[in-house]
């Protein structure tokens, strides 16, 4: 295990705490999968992760643009950042399986900004859009 659920913070909207705690699921699910050199299940799980990440993206801009957020350029810039970041470790991934660069990013890029982005812009977001 990686991150514990209660290491992301709570935001006011409970759709918003779903996809956290399924990510955070998924994260842990494939942190293990690479710590035990299990390839066949981590690979499995780096394709689940990619779309899983562009589905939490896409919902929560969906939402955004619907309530009239003032920061969703800003919101988005982060998420498009991260979306690159996910995608390049990826295709990496995809060509030579290498489970220390994804264990690294996993425990030095992603859990790291998910803590910050979760804090800086999905409260302020969550507050704007409601339950």
């Amino acid at each position: 295990m990686l991150i514990r659920p209660d290491e992301i913070q709570k935001v006011a909207n409970m759709f918003f705490n779903a996809v956290h705690e399924d990510e955070i699921e998924l994260i842990n699910q494939l942190y293990d999968a690479l710590k035990a050199n299990d390839i066949e299940k981590a690979d499995k799980l780096m394709d689940e992760l990619l779309v899983d990440v562009e589905d939490h993206f896409s919902t929560e801009e969906a939402m955004m643009k619907e309530a009239d957020f003032f920061g969703y350029p800003m919101h988005k810039a982060d998420h498009d950042k991260m979306r690159k970041e996910i995608k390049e470790v990826y295709n990496r991934w995809k060509e030579n399986k290498d489970p220390k660069r994804v264990i690294d990013f996993l425990e030095n890029k992603l859990v790291p900004w998910l803590k910050l982005h979760v804090a800086q812009w999905d409260s302020i977001t969550a507050m704007h859009i409601g339950d």
